[in-house]
């Protein structure tokens, strides 16, 4: 893509964009912008759908370990994990971490749920900007929600059940939808992407496309997550490529196709997948993740990159465990430059 003047941009760049400011960052020898790598709550088991898990470590000792496995910042997890505003803050700050992106799900395609998920959706950002009200502010990282019933049991074969896709109608409710969040973030002073994600209504590589094109570049970009795009059956770098003007979030993740075929098999859905670690250690899978980082490099990207393995806990997962093995995700960045 290429600006009115016909430069392209790269991923990732502020022009045209209209958004918050961004802190200033280390640079590279040749003068660009480097990307800071972030983890987040998901990688230690805690998001939306395991909050009343008793595996789950507690706030403090989650930040602990994203800090000691060598993270720069962290995204939220499920508003509250951290928090109230003020409490979050010093959390953070007495460890040095920056707060980068907050996962906010919404019913876009569903009008009846509109007051809700907008009321909802205000009273997050407010508590964030309660706690940050001098800070650089973190991506409003919104996604269609992945709680959709067929959508979540037919996860990974939405291809063989077109009747599942949006209508026409319904496929522009989410955008008008998507836009106003958007722009209820912007008022406040937070810069909005959009996150793809199995389970939704925007699972597979001709609905994330079909989202990018009908995206208000001055209102919204996207959070490429590399794991959820592989896993509807997208090649995460085509995407990058693709939209490269558009992405201005980047959430790193592998994916393991054995896993994907296994529940195809069986008529399984999302919630088993997630079960049997369908996002695997950086490296072990087939999201291309070596491929998809030089990418990121030879575009110039310049904004976070949020290491994410979206896990469900087990016995298994002591605290050592965790540290030794989100360490090695961080590990497996910096082999490869980041």
């Amino acid at each position: 893509m290429t600006t009115s003047n016909g430069r392209a941009r790269s991923a990732g760049s502020d022009e045209e964009r209209g958004g918050p400011e961004r802190p200033a960052r280390r640079r590279s020898v040749a003068g660009l912008r480097q990307p800071r790598v972030a983890g987040a709550p998901v990688s230690w088991g805690v998001f939306e759908l395991t909050t009343d898990d008793p595996h789950l470590p507690g706030p403090e000792l989650l930040l602990d370990q994203v800090q000691a496995a060598g993270y720069a910042g962290t995204e939220l997890g499920p508003p509250g994990f951290l928090g109230d505003g003020p409490t979050m803050a010093t959390r953070l700050r007495q460890r040095g971490l920056s707060l980068v992106g907050a996962f906010l799900p919404q019913r876009f395609s569903r009008p009846e749920c509109l007051a809700e998920d907008r009321a909802w959706l205000t009273g997050v950002l407010d508590l964030l900007a309660q706690g940050l009200p001098d800070a650089v502010r973190p991506k409003a990282v919104l996604s269609d929600t992945s709680i959709e019933p067929d959508r979540m049991r037919w996860a990974g074969r939405i291809a063989e059940h077109p009747e599942l896709r949006l209508s026409p109608p319904r496929f522009q409710t989410l955008m008008d939808n998507l836009h106003r969040a958007a722009e209820l973030a912007l008022e406040r002073g937070f810069e909005p992407v959009f996150h793809s994600h199995a389970g939704s209504y925007v699972e597979t590589d001709d609905e994330i496309r079909r989202v990018a094109e009908a995206l208000d570049p001055s209102l919204c970009g996207l959070c490429l997550d590399t794991g959820h795009a592989r896993f509807g059956g997208a090649d995460p770098v085509s995407l990058l490529r693709d939209y490269r003007s558009l992405v201005r979030h980047v959430h790193v993740k592998d994916c393991d196709l054995a896993v994907l075929d296994q529940i195809r098999d069986e008529g399984s859905g999302m919630m088993e997948a997630w079960r049997r670690g369908i996002f695997c250690e950086l490296g072990t899978g087939s999201a291309d993740i070596a491929g998809f980082l030089a990418a990121l490099r030879e575009l110039a990207y310049e904004g976070w990159v949020v290491v994410e393995q979206d896990r469900f806990l087990t016995d298994a997962d002591t605290p050592a465990a965790m540290l030794a093995l989100q360490t090695r995700n961080r590990e497996y960045l910096r082999a490869h430059g980041f």
